[in-house]
Parts: structure tokens; sequence; C-alpha cells
């Protein structure tokens, strides 16, 4: 799946409120800022994150995501779904969070929706 480049698909109608406003093969944007390297993206604060693939996720990756608190963690993969070790999908639930594993665009999509709804996500996000 190829990405438009540049592709604007929301609007902030939520002043200071993080919400992905678009998204491409070079990163994504947050309002205007541009990211091109791994990030967690919260409605309060974007944090850089060491985390630069699937393959090289570890357990102390998705506890950096967790210790944010969310109920949902929205795994951004690339321009392509790959799910993560199995043990890793279970070391959130153990904890009683969500996740759910999706394409950039994808996640950037539910996480804009999940955010408009009040609810508490989280969108990590692998780039770069």
């Amino acid at each position: 799946m190829r990405y438009r480049i540049g592709m604007r698909f929301a609007q902030e109608t939520m002043p200071g409120v993080k919400l992905v406003t678009r998204y491409g093969e070079d990163g994504l944007w947050i309002g205007s800022e541009h990211y091109a390297t791994s990030v967690i993206i919260t409605p309060e604060q974007v944090v850089p994150w060491s985390a630069r693939s699937v393959a090289d996720l570890s357990t102390n990756d998705l506890d950096v995501v967790l210790a944010l608190k969310p109920e949902l963690v929205l795994l951004a993969t690339g321009a392509r779904q790959q799910f993560p070790a199995p043990a890793l999908l279970y070391h959130a639930m153990a904890r009683r969070v969500g996740i759910e594993v999706m394409d950039l665009g994808g996640a950037a999509r539910t996480y804009n929706v999940l955010v408009g709804d009040g609810r508490p996500v989280v969108l990590a996000a692998l780039l770069g």
C-alpha cells in the first residue's frame, strides 16, 4: 500500500488537542509539526519513542507507552500491518490495556475519531 504524500485528512477542530492532520511515506503531522521518527501521541502531548520496528519491539518499549495510562493503544506499524510477538500483546493485555495493531493510515484515522469521542487512547507510531 502506498500513501499519498502529504495526504491531509483532518483539520484541527479542538484547539490544544494533538490530532494527526496528515500522514505519508515520510512520517506524520500533528497539527503543523512533522515527525519522521517514532513517536507516542496522546491528546495532550507528543513524546519521542526509541522503538524503530515491529521486529525490534520490546516490553521496555511498550512499558513507555503503558506508563501513559491509556485505555487503548493503537500501534501503527508503517505502510502495512505487522503484528508484534504474541508476548508483547499479552504484556499489554495483562495490564488491562487493549492494543490494536494497524497500518499508519488506519491508526491515525482511528486515533482522531477516538480522541474526538474523549477516549483515553495513545497512538504509538513506528516510523523511520
